[in-house]
């Protein structure tokens, strides 16, 4: 997969830049409520948990972890602040995948940004970095996220029964994907 740029973003509110240390303190704090986590598998102990996933983040790599920043877009051109992150957990070099991921506070939920940023994610995969497919583990409670996938073109593809752990109980996750034309 070739190096990362950025995915271009066209919502009018926000922006997809570089995350940055000075985020982690936002990111954290969302990340905290209950309401955001509720239908995810974030188990984070501590804020020291971000800040060993941001290290990971800086490790290049074709088939390291990214993730981007989500920030408000700011009229003079400055760095807007940090309201969610994108990225791919996952990515195949040899099978030209990657697993999308993504969180946004709640202040901004309900505003169309998290599709989007899915589709801005996706078409920059599947375009740019040249994947034949991405795809998205959601947790079958997550109707929130469910939409927002199907809006940003995502097919659901099957059922995953026990796939991952969810605060210790396993989780069953919905196996969504779009691949190349």
């Amino acid at each position: 997969m070739p190096a990362p740029s950025l995915p271009p973003c066209n919502h009018p509110l926000v922006e997809i830049r570089p995350l940055l240390a000075a985020d982690i303190p936002h990111w954290y704090a969302y990340l905290r409520d209950p309401e955001v986590v509720r239908h995810t598998s974030w188990q984070l102990r501590d804020i020291h948990d971000l800040y060993a996933l941001f290290n990971s983040y800086q490790i290049a790599g074709a088939e390291t972890p990214l993730r981007f920043a989500i920030a408000e877009r700011c009229a003079d051109g400055s760095t807007g602040r940090l309201i969610g992150t994108v990225g791919f957990n996952q990515r195949s070099v040899q099978h030209r995948q990657a697993e999308i991921a993504y969180d946004l506070a709640p202040a901004w939920w309900g505003r169309g940004i998290a599709t989007a940023i899915c589709v801005a994610a996706g078409d920059w995969a599947l375009q740019s970095q040249r994947c034949l497919r991405v795809q998205a583990c959601v947790l079958d409670t997550n109707a929130a996220s469910i939409r927002v996938l199907e809006k940003a073109g995502f097919e659901r593809e099957g059922w995953l029964r026990s796939y991952r752990m969810v605060r210790g109980v396993p989780g069953n996750f919905f196996m969504y994907a779009r691949v190349a034309a």
